[in-house]
């Protein structure tokens, strides 16, 4: 697992502190940057990715999946 470098990219550029988003989530900070980080197996339920996208007004697509289709 790769993390999710593009969504990092977006909270910094935005200036969204991941605390802030960990607490949407009811998660703890490390818990959150551990996902973020793709470390430890851990990835974001679907339930989670709604809720911040919708906080948010950002696209699943764009942040959460990867858009990479091999032939």
């Amino acid at each position: 697992m790769a993390g999710y470098n593009k969504f990092k990219g977006y909270l910094v550029e935005k200036g969204i502190r991941q605390q802030e988003i960990a607490d949407l989530i009811n998660m703890d900070r490390t818990g959150f940057n551990l996902i973020l980080n793709g470390q430890r197996g851990r990835d974001f339920r679907v339930n989670q990715v709604n809720k911040i996208c919708e906080y948010l007004g950002i696209s699943a697509d764009k942040y959460f999946f990867n858009q990479k289709v091999s032939n």
